[in-house]
């Protein structure tokens, strides 16, 4: 039996790129050690920025139509992507990001990662752009997939509450990613760290996913409650799907001396601003993992989250400071309170992305035993 992971994203390696990265390795070791033949297919994007692909090169095939116009990739995968998999004898497809299933396809397992096109009607630029996005990676896998794993029980809930009926719950999984981070690992690069206290941005820049600017407001509140001077710095890149918004957000804030974008970084210079950092923010409200609240607690940061995000907490355990985003001055009081008390107890993270590796190969060898 072969089975075929479909690895792909488009733009910098942010959060589905982190999710790859820490899943691949060992998800590839297990299916070998179960003697499941393993090819990666993975979009040119993909390979170039993710570094346990590049690792596994032996087994990956480029596909350059997982790259293309979202037009053009659906066109390809509607009616090239069976023949493709029958030329390569592959028996059984697990999507790892962005399914696109249809019933002509090998059998197929769809990972979701989070339900952002329903929630957020508008979330992609305009309600027809993003209705089009849930009916190609949502709805359809939900109808043709033969299983589908959530990534979270956040997810969970949320898939849940949009589709309660039972028939569908009969085939969904829910396999919590990873809360360890090579991250802590690494020797750190010299950085000029700031001297004031800061707090840190890690991700997409996204003003409205990532909601950044409530993040500005909850420092500029931090700043008039202590007497301070605290600032805000963002790591990360932009997609396509946010380019237009996150280049406005950095406009209207460029301004404002003690807001400052880093830009994208290197895995150690990322290290390195994590451990200077006086705690990390990450305010989402709609993400189904969140690598920055577990990388955060793997540095025994604190980060502060919202509290109506319950991936955002099930990934910090004890580290989070949960608050409510719209109300910036209470939520600098609770902050300043927390950052002041000593905690005794340091969180560890003890659930890896190897123990979530086991029970993907689990469901794999399960839907391989039905399919015999």
């Amino acid at each position: 039996m072969t089975i075929a992971l479909v690895a792909h994203y488009i733009g910098p390696k942010m959060g589905i790129g982190v999710y790859i990265d820490r899943l691949v390795p060992p998800l590839v070791k297990q299916l070998e050690a179960r003697g499941i033949d393993v090819k990666i297919i993975s979009s040119p994007n993909a390979f170039e920025n993710t570094p346990a692909l590049q690792n596994h090169h032996s087994i990956v095939e480029i596909l350059p139509a997982l790259d293309a116009s979202p037009l053009k990739r659906y066109g390809w995968m509607c009616t090239k992507f069976a023949p493709y998999c029958r030329e390569r004898n592959i028996d059984q497809v697990m999507w790892l990001s962005n399914p696109i299933v249809l019933p002509w396809h090998p059998p197929s397992i769809a990972v979701i990662h989070d339900v952002n096109e329903w929630k957020a009607k508008d979330k992609y630029g305009s309600r027809l752009k993003t209705s089009l996005r849930s009916l190609i990676y949502l709805d359809a896998s939900i109808q043709f997939a033969r299983q589908i794993i959530l990534v979270s029980k956040a997810t969970e809930a949320d898939l849940l509450h949009f589709r309660p009926e039972p028939e569908l719950w009969k085939k969904v999984r829910t396999i919590p990613n990873g809360v360890d981070s090579p991250l802590a690992g690494l020797v750190p690069a010299e950085i000029n760290a700031p001297k004031a206290p800061f707090l840190l941005s890690v991700g997409r820049i996204d003003p409205i996913g990532k909601r950044l600017p409530e993040a500005v407001e909850l420092v500029r509140a931090l700043r008039e409650a202590s007497g301070k001077p605290w600032e805000l710095h963002l790591a990360g890149g932009m997609n396509a799907s946010t380019q237009q918004a996150g280049e406005q957000f950095l406009e209207s804030v460029k301004s404002i001396p003690w807001v400052h974008c880093r830009g994208y970084m290197s895995d150690p210079e990322l290290a390195a601003w994590y451990i200077h950092s006086t705690a990390v923010v990450f305010l989402s409200e709609h993400e189904g993992f969140g690598s920055p609240v577990a990388e955060a607690a793997s540095f025994d940061r604190r980060v502060i989250v919202s509290k109506m995000n319950q991936a955002s907490r099930e990934s910090g355990g004890d580290s989070v400071i949960a608050i409510d985003p719209d109300y910036p001055t209470e939520a600098a009081k609770i902050v300043l309170n927390e950052l002041s008390e000593k905690r005794s107890q340091v969180y560890k993270n003890t659930y890896t992305y190897a123990d979530a590796a086991v029970h993907y190969t689990d469901e794999i060898s399960g839907l391989s035993f039905i399919l015999a």
